[in-house]
């Protein structure tokens, strides 16, 4: 892989615009954001041939201290960051941001780096004929500079409170967006006190990912100018509902619409159909990519929004699948949202898997299961089996173990990526099962912030 270099006018011109700093980002099994940072007339060198950096970098854990090293990744050897010239941004303040892959020193790309793995989805997809959209929620909660609660006495679930309180805050994030080129489609205050969630304009797949991340940017420098942080946890405070990262997807071929203007199930194609059947069987080996942290399951509880159950339902929030139908409502047409992704996971990695399972499901002309009319957890447990309704496990051991053992995704993202986040949630798991709901959320409430 070669970069084509920006032009010494189109350096000149990020200078002429007060560009001096260059960050590229890239994130890890773990689901944490690594950059280097380099001075503007090094652009060109940060693509190509790339800046140096351990294989060590897909291995760090969340504890600020673990490198889940395996037979794989360790020590020795050196790879290259290189930043994808095509979606630099000027993100103000004299930065400018751009999102990089790994590439061994050859050019080569490097198995296990998320964003390589999502461009193959997203091309084996195009090779199927298939265009991917996806479309990112991002739910947060503000705390304060010490990541401590803040107070709500003015606060109720999606109030008016909530933006007025923050009013600075919210009107910095849409403006920076605005500046950067960030589609964002609405941004509102959430059911848990300072909880707020932004809804991003749907994307081609790998183009969409890197939105997110550079959103996760915005937010985190908008909250320290206003003397906050942001946390990216899914559970901040132990017995709260906990954050999602919902994603919305949608296919279409030269003939249209999978989700929509079909004659199945909720207005589906055949395609569109096992689409969403091939996502639904294949949830529960993926939800270790999905929502595999050892915070994950403070989440993942009935009665959170969370997904609970795989199955699937019209505009069912209970659903780990819901469907949303097209219409005057949505614009983009019929879509498919993933309740289960939450922010620990890898953005690129879950897509590639939901997008993978998705592919796979088309292929083999999966059978779509009834839909799920009902919030699932009022359903008797004889009635949920007999509906094939499966309780996904709050337990991180279960869902690893589930991801380790899937040759579904291993054939789908390649046994280099599972291997790594098997590794880096198993590190999770050893150091830190022991501990009670409240020392966990405590422990990771910023592990993923920026």
């Amino acid at each position: 892989m070669t970069a084509t270099p920006l032009a010494a006018a189109a350096i000149a011109q990020l200078e002429a615009e007060g560009v001096d700093t260059v960050i590229g980002t890239v994130v890890n099994p773990a689901g944490l954001t690594h950059a280097k940072t380099v001075p503007i007339r090094r652009t060109n060198t940060f693509a190509d041939p790339g800046l140096g950096a351990s294989p060590s970098w897909h291995a760090f854990a969340i504890d600020q201290t673990g490198i889940a090293f395996t037979d794989d990744v360790g020590v020795i050897g050196d790879q290259r960051l290189r930043l994808d010239l095509s979606a630099l941004r000027i993100i103000g303040d004299g930065l400018a941001w751009a999102p990089a892959s790994f590439f061994e020193q050859d050019g080569t790309p490097v198995p296990v780096c998320a964003r390589g793995t999502l461009g193959r989805i997203e091309g084996a997809l195009a090779g199927a004929g298939i265009d991917a959209v996806i479309g990112h929620e991002i739910e947060f909660l503000l705390v304060d500079a010490d990541g401590g609660r803040l107070p709500s006495t003015l606060w109720a679930q999606y109030g008016l409170a909530g933006v007025l309180e923050h009013e600075g805050f919210v009107r910095d994030v849409i403006a920076a967006a605005a500046a950067c080129g960030v589609g964002i489609e609405q941004f509102h205050p959430e059911y848990a006190a300072n909880q707020f969630e932004i809804s991003l304009t749907p994307l081609a797949p790998v183009a969409a990912a890197d939105q997110l991340v550079l959103t996760r940017i915005i937010i985190g420098r908008a909250a320290r100018r206003h003397g906050l942080r942001v946390s990216l946890s899914p559970a901040p405070f132990a017995g709260s509902v906990g954050s999602g990262a919902h994603q919305h997807f949608s296919l279409t071929t030269p003939e249209g619409r999978l989700f929509s203007d079909g004659t199945g199930a909720a207005g589906m194609t055949v395609a569109g159909e096992a689409a969403v059947a091939g996502v639904l069987r294949g949830l529960p080996q993926a939800q270790g990519i999905l929502c595999g942290s050892i915070v994950s399951g403070l989440r993942m509880r009935p009665g959170n929004w969370a997904g609970a159950y795989a199955c699937w339902g019209t505009e069912n929030r209970e659903a780990a699948v819901r469907f949303v139908q097209g219409g005057p409502g949505a614009p983009y047409g019929g879509n498919v949202e993933v309740k289960v992704i939450d922010p620990s996971a890898n953005p690129y990695l879950a897509s590639a898997a939901i997008l993978g399972l998705a592919l796979d499901g088309i292929k083999d002309m999966a059978a779509l299961p009834p839909e799920t009319t009902i919030d699932p957890a009022k359903l008797s447990d004889a009635d949920r089996d007999a509906a094939g309704i499966l309780r996904l496990p709050d337990a991180q051991s279960e869902a690893i173990a589930a991801l380790d053992d899937s040759e579904l995704l291993r054939a789908l993202l390649g046994d280099p990526a599972i291997d790594m986040v098997v590794a880096v949630r198993r590190m999770e798991q050893d150091r830190y099962g022991d501990l009670d709901p409240e020392r966990l959320a405590d422990k990771f409430r910023m592990a993923w912030s920026l």
